[in-house]
């Protein structure tokens, strides 16, 4: 498609598309040629919002991305209670994806239709007068929106090859068309790429701060994010496919992964320095005001994808908590994203983040919570419906519009801790970083204990590492970090192989048996309903058994089993097994019927196949590997 056709669509689309964020609400004339696109700064403008719009996509960013792309974690967890492949996807979860599901192709898809407009821009800006004029001695508006969507097709192409590996790689404009004689090129080959690319222009762009729109656009603190993660990516891990199409895969780091560190830590340490971002809000009120579509410029967003109310986005509907329809003004909430039920027992009884992040209830058609707390039922409680201040009605189900914050404050933190103890040890600055992000999830009066000591603690390189290994699960729950997190730092199979023998184990110890190192398994939980007293007429939860072992039911409580129902008789083999929740949800990895022969050193296949349409348009020159040959 030649460029002004493709640009002239994407105006006539945009006329049409109306937006909460203003910054998407443009309306350009149509039918422009290519020079007069690029004429003036609010062209360009508009041509960079046109980028925004293709990623709020279902196939992007408003769905897939979100949550679909999710292989289960220690931290987010769907139940797969089936070793039968299900035809609609949702085996991504279980580490079985496969070729030929539609939705692989059409996110593929969707992902280079951003490139390509991304490409188009970035030429078409370079041959125009105006950025030629511009004497690029300062950041402008011109090269702000130059950066900006570099910074974007960068976001994009490292999102791509966390799902699939090494991909196809274009940075010129797509005039003529689709090319099919190309392969795939290497994935830190295109790392490299764009790590030059965006330290090339992050001089010449804009704060969010100087920006119209702030956070939902990218600007230069989010750029060098940016690479500060593109370089972690670069130095850290990755599945690489063995000489035999058939075989899983091999772990690999990069090559000179220290240089790709240090560049990780200058540019994180930017961030950091320059003091444009903070964690100013309590970890409560950061999320509630989420909910409610309010992003500072300078507190904890680095970039948020603007969703738009009523058009895109499923923060609060899939990914939060489960809302019954009723009389109520909030609609329906489905809640499918899960976490693992174990998840809650892996924090601190004081830490503030788990029971912002953990609900382990739904709310019913009068607004009352149910018990729902199982192995994959835990809700992801940073979502909720229930935060709006003005809430959509009660007809609202998807397209929400609450922001996808892609990249926080706080994750820079931890990234620049975890760099610099890579790199030269237990440094000063590395540790303050872990104590800023721990100071919000403690009140202060636990801050010796639960901040300075816990840090204190950490005395070697091998403790302060394991130490954000924990802090990252703690601090990101639901926000679907952890698969990435776990993958370059090849551990993902060490964690599911534990995960599963956790379960295992939890299930076998709260039936009475001895497993050793095991002990203190929560067997039971009980609740009973008890008057809000936020909201006259409602009931909330009181739940006992969480932070305690109790051995007895207290009087007026209900018991919900939990670990206990994990490890039970199975009436068919008249054998104890695990429930099939346990034995199926990790299957492409470890499973009921493999599990004595797996070891935690094992290579584990999270990456995702090409689509067999992708296979099949480029004509041999790309072919799947780590067993998905099929």
């Amino acid at each position: 498609m030649k460029k002004k056709i493709l640009l002239s669509l994407l105006f006539t689309f945009l006329l049409g598309f109306t937006a909460c964020n203003d910054y998407l609400d443009v309306q350009p004339a149509t039918g422009f040629t290519e020079a007069e696109v690029f004429s003036s700064e609010s062209e360009i403008q508009s041509a960079v919002a046109g980028v925004y719009t293709l990623m709020l996509s279902d196939d992007a960013y408003s769905n897939r991305l979100a949550f679909v792309f999710n292989p289960n974690t220690d931290v987010e967890m769907a139940g797969v209670s089936t070793n039968t492949v299900n035809v609609n996807g949702s085996d991504i979860a279980c580490f079985e994806p496969k070729p030929y599901w539609t939705t692989l192709n059409s996110t593929w898809n969707a992902m280079y239709k951003i490139i390509n407009l991304s490409n188009d821009i970035i030429e078409g800006i370079e041959k125009s007068d105006i950025y030629k004029a511009d004497k690029k001695d300062k950041a402008s508006k011109v090269t702000q929106l130059y950066g900006e969507v570099k910074t974007l097709r960068a976001m994009v192409y490292l999102d791509m090859i966390r799902i699939w590996g090494d991909v196809v790689f274009r940075t010129k404009s797509s005039v003529g068309g689709e090319d099919f004689t190309v392969g795939v090129t290497d994935r830190n080959k295109i790392l490299e790429f764009l790590i030059d690319d965006l330290k090339s222009v992050e001089p010449l762009m804009q704060y969010a701060s100087e920006l119209d729109y702030g956070t939902e656009r990218a600007s230069r603190s989010f750029n060098q994010g940016l690479i500060g993660l593109l370089a972690l990516t670069r130095g850290g891990w990755a599945l690489r496919p063995d000489t035999d199409a058939a075989g899983i895969g091999h772990m690999v780091r990069g090559e000179n992964y220290e240089m790709y560190y240090d560049t990780a830590i200058q540019y994180l340490g930017k961030v950091i320095n320059e003091k444009h971002h903070d964690l100013k809000l309590s970890y409560r009120d950061f999320w509630v005001k989420q909910n409610n579509w309010v992003t500072p410029v300078d507190d904890d967003v680095m970039f948020s994808l603007p969703l738009l109310k009523s058009v895109s986005g499923e923060y609060a509907y899939s990914i939060g908590i489960p809302i019954t329809a009723g009389s109520h003004p909030y609609g329906s909430a489905s809640g499918s994203l899960s976490l693992c039920g174990t998840y809650l027992y892996s924090f601190d009884v004081k830490d503030l983040r788990r029971d912002v992040t953990c609900a382990p209830y739904s709310y019913d058609a009068n607004l009352n919570q149910v018990i729902r707390l199982n192995l994959a039922q835990l809700a992801t409680g940073k979502w909720s419906k229930l935060y709006e201040t003005a809430p959509l009605g009660s007809t609202s189900t998807k397209s929400t519009g609450v922001n996808y914050s892609w990249m926080r404050f706080a994750d820079v933190l931890l990234m620049y801790a975890e760099a610099v103890n890579e790199r030269v040890g237990l440094r000063e600055d590395a540790k303050e970083c872990l104590r800023r992000v721990r100071r919000r999830a403690f009140d202060k009066a636990d801050w010796s204990a639960k901040v300075d000591a816990y840090v204190d603690s950490k005395t070697t390189q091998a403790q302060f590492f394991n130490a954000i290994v924990d802090e990252r699960a703690w601090e990101f729950g639901g926000e679907s970090k952890r698969k990435f997190d776990l993958a370059r730092w090849n551990k993902y199979g060490e964690v599911i192989y534990n995960q599963y023998n956790k379960l295992l184990n939890w299930g076998k110890v709260a039936n009475g048996a001895y497993v050793a190192g095991v002990d203190n398994v929560p067997g039971s939980v009980y609740w009973k309903n008890i008057p809000d007293p936020n909201n006259a007429g409602r009931t909330i939860l009181d739940i006992k058994g969480i932070n305690e072992i109790l051995y007895a039911k207290p009087a007026g409580y209900t018991e919900q089993v939990f670990a206990s129902a994990w490890y039970s008789l199975n009436s068919d083999t008249q054998a104890y097994e695990p429930r099939n929740d346990i034995k199926w949800s990790f299957r492409g990895f470890i499973n009921f019927n493999n599990a004595s022969s797996k070891t935690p050193n094992d290579p584990l296949r999270y990456l995702c196949p090409y689509p067999s349409k992708v296979i099949t348009d480029h004509r041999g020159n790309i072919q799947n590997y780590y067993g998905f040959n099929y």
